[in-house]
């Protein structure tokens, strides 16, 4: 073992009497003498007695060459340091701190109270809801201020404006802290309470739901004659597991707390561990001795090395020695009080008294040689943790003065960025933007040039409005063709299999793509011919009523109404979206006063009016159509000749003159060959060339039309001319659909006469009104009052650097 220490000479231990009187004054009769001798001030800690400490500004050892500057600027220090965190801003930036942690019931507020002489709040399972932020310092009278700071609301954001409220009046007597500290952690975590209400337990009578955990700070401010300058925060321990009825999400929230403080670099952790319990089954050590930069800050501390089993301390020694898990700043071993001399009463001195004799008198601690003896106890613990915070700031103290200096202007210039505007005529602006508004939307209705490569293709805004109503008018038409009449020129009765069928159907698509494919429903030529044989009334032989013709055109008509409604619904869709992007656009800096709520309201009023006409219109035009009629004569004759044509040729194909059909179709007048005999076809030749002279052109396939007669032939002239009429109907309603729609609701929208720039117009556009509409977005108040608040923070700081820096 190495020589003992010069500091160490002349070392004794004397067990304190125990105390009879409980009932003296905590300032004068508390037993404030120091159990120990002759040490030095940087292995031994704070020593002195009362009478010592109110003959002398500082501890004992102060009278010591360069001691007592050393002890002044160390407290200097640490004022510096509490001054700043008490302005929030520690939020802004990484002050050095000292930060507690360690998993439940590990002893963590026993470690505090043996540094502080504090009496903590003590439940079973987690006793710490909040952080509290602990200032310890020495003062000539003992005395306790505690303080609420509020820097988060109920939901865990951050508040723009940091406030400490002081929570009752100062304490003179350390016994009643406990029941205090109680009191403010119940403040903290019931917000929306008057902290006043918990100073005489009031609030335990108003109905609510505390928080769970919280991640505002109960302050507590010791000063006293053996108090340690200290400055750190204890954290919630971490938990495992939750009782019955508990919130699994605490078990994260409270990691996450702990995350958001030792994540800092200028954090110091002290990672309290319990020899009680495996060091592998305490989540605090894993959080941070897994990440090897928090091992290069981090002070470990084994606590309850009483209650370790026999044989079981060699594991602790280890880590004591530094050989396992070990850290920059090595580890402590403290001793608190037990269950039996808390219920007996037995002081903050006299424990520390008992912690001093437990290991100098208790093997293994009593037989480590000096320097790890120099690790033992509450007291060389908060010199070392004061040493190094101290140290910490000294370090940091220039860089957090130009950050303070650089931030401070950042946000001096943002606020100017921010400045609200002067308004000298808000009804000039606000008709201005209303105006300019109702032209941008014209434009888009008008139809502006699309994007080149639009970075989304549903924002009609880029890809061009026009562009997407006409897509929605062809899947229209397209719909709309597909309802035409799909009529089969055979019978029922004739086997027609299904690759015939195509080929009967191609040939008589050619360029109508809706025969075969369509809706309706398939009739035969036998079918049509039984319903107008069974429909004749008193018709002469061989006349049919009209009524068959408009039935079955009907049959695709009335499939009209539904369809046309659906291509005016997306219309519609696709428009409202639109203007909803417009107005979004142009009236996104004016979220706050209601102007654009205003325009939206009227801009659907004026949506609404237009699309209940064009929907009573649709509807009129539909009707219309409900009775055939056309005046396009030429067009529908050519069209009826055209499809009765095909329809006999495929009739005739299937009625086994498949070869004489083929041919007049194949026949070539300039190659006859291809038809087989020429000679017979002579005749053809000539009757196609005297029909010319008479001024007839026809073609060979038009001898179709003179093959024999059959039973069926009114049922094609039938089928025909309802085809005929289809086409001409189809035609005029897939136009009339979308004009109608364009005219009275896309551009009616913005019409001169009663248009949205009339309608926005009747707006209160009173002076006052348009004040309130010009107000500024909420994003850009609460970004300015976030710059306050965080203004006010930088400036007084900057106000206490400058004081602590001019002496």
């Amino acid at each position: 073992m190495p020589p003992p220490s010069p500091y160490f000479q002349g070392f004794a231990y004397k067990t304190p009497a125990p105390r009879t009187d409980r009932s003296a004054s905590p300032v004068t009769d508390r037993g404030y003498s120091s159990s120990v001798r002759g040490g030095s001030v940087h292995d031994m800690g704070y020593e002195s007695s009362v009478a010592s400490r109110a003959d002398s500004p500082g501890p004992v050892g102060s009278d010591e060459p360069g001691m007592g500057d050393y002890f002044k600027k160390r407290r200097d220090l640490l004022d510096i340091l509490k001054s700043l965190h008490s302005t929030g801003i520690q939020n802004e930036l990484d002050l050095p701190q000292i930060v507690v942690i360690g998993s439940q019931s590990v002893g963590k507020s026993s470690l505090i109270e043996s540094m502080s002489g504090l009496t903590l709040p003590r439940d079973t399972g987690t006793c710490t809801r909040c952080p509290m932020e602990c200032r310890l310092q020495y003062g000539q009278v003992w005395s306790c201020k505690i303080s609420l700071r509020f820097h988060v609301d109920r939901t865990g954001q951050t508040l723009a404006i940091i406030r400490e409220v002081p929570f009752g009046s100062t304490l003179y007597n350390a016994e009643d802290v406990e029941k205090m500290l109680r009191r403010a952690q119940r403040a903290i975590l019931r917000p929306e309470l008057d902290p006043t209400l918990f100073l005489d337990d009031s609030d335990l009578h108003v109905f609510g739901v505390p928080l769970t955990f919280s991640g505002n700070c109960v302050c507590i401010n010791v000063e006293g004659p053996n108090i340690p300058d200290l400055y750190f925060y204890d954290l919630p321990g971490i938990i495992a597991n939750v009782g019955d009825g508990g919130n699994e999400a605490d078990i994260r929230l409270v990691e996450q707390l702990a995350k958001s403080y030792i994540k800092k670099p200028n954090c110091i952790v002290l990672l309290v561990i319990s020899c009680e319990t495996d060091f592998e089954n305490q989540g605090a050590g894993r959080l941070v001795l897994k990440d090897p930069a928090l091992r290069q800050r981090t002070i470990g501390v084994l606590t309850k090395v009483d209650r370790i089993e026999f044989g079981g301390a060699s594991r602790w020694l280890r880590m004591l020695r530094g050989e396992y898990q070990p850290l920059l700043h090595g580890w402590y071993c403290v001793k608190q009080r037990d269950l039996v001399q808390l219920q007996e009463g037995v002081t903050w001195e006299e424990a520390r008294s008992y912690e001093t004799e437990f290991f100098q008198t208790t093997s293994p601690w009593a037989d480590l040689d000096f320097s790890h003896r120099a690790r033992l106890g509450s007291q060389k613990l908060a010199e070392k943790l004061g040493g190094i915070l101290s140290t910490l700031v000294s370090e940091e103290l220039p860089g957090i003065r130009k950050t303070v200096k650089a931030e401070l202007n950042k946000v001096n210039q943002r606020l100017q960025e921010l400045a609200p505007p002067e308004i000298s005529d808000p009804r000039r602006i606000v008709i201005t933007l209303l105006r300019d508004f109702t032209k941008k939307l014209s434009k888009h209705i008008e139809g502006i040039p699309p994007a080149v490569n639009p970075s989304d293709p549903t924002d009609t805004t880029v890809t061009g409005l026009l562009h997407s109503l006409n897509e929605a008018y062809e899947r229209f038409r397209v719909k709309l063709h597909k309802t035409a009449p799909q009529f089969r020129p055979w019978s029922t009765t004739t086997n027609v299999d299904s690759q015939t069928e195509k080929r009967m159907l191609d040939s008589a698509k050619q360029d109508d793509d809706a025969v075969g494919l369509g809706r309706t429903n398939k009739l035969h030529a036998d079918e049509v011919m039984d319903l107008a044989r069974r429909s004749r009334t008193r018709e002469l032989p061989g006349n049919y009523p009209f009524s068959v013709k408009e039935r079955l055109i009907l049959e695709s008509v009335r499939q009209w109404s539904d369809l046309s409604h659906e291509c005016f619904t997306e219309v519609k869709d696709i428009v409202v979206k639109h203007v909803i992007r417009v107005v979004e656009d142009h009236f996104k800096g004016h979220n706050n006063g209601g102007l654009k709520e205003a325009v939206s309201k009227i801009t659907s009023e004026q949506i609404i009016k237009c699309a209940g006409l064009t929907k009573a219109k649709i509807d009129s035009l539909f009707r219309s159509e409900c009775s055939p009629y056309t005046q396009n004569d030429q067009y529908f004759l050519a069209y009826k000749t055209k499809m009765l044509t095909r329809y006999k040729i495929i009739h005739q194909e299937l009625q086994g003159k498949t070869n004489l059909v083929t041919a007049l179709r194949a026949y070539n007048p300039s190659n006859q060959s291809s038809t087989g005999n020429s000679s017979q076809w002579s005749y053809l030749n000539n009757a196609i060339a005297n029909l010319a002279n008479f001024g007839i052109s026809v073609k060979a396939e038009d001898f179709i039309m003179l093959l024999p007669q059959h039973d069926l032939t009114s049922a094609l002239e039938i089928m025909a001319e309802v085809r005929a009429y289809f086409q001409v109907a189809y035609k005029r309603f897939g136009d009339n659909v979308p004009k109608l729609i364009d005219a009275d609701f896309v551009q009616g929208i913005d019409s001169s006469d009663d248009g949205l720039d009339v309608a926005l117009m009747s707006m209160d556009l009173t002076t006052e009104k348009c004040m309130e509409y010009l107000q500024e977005p909420r994003s850009v108040i609460r970004e300015r009052t976030g710059l306050a608040g965080k203004k006010n923070r930088l400036e007084a700081a900057q106000l206490k650097l400058e004081k602590y820096y001019r002496g």
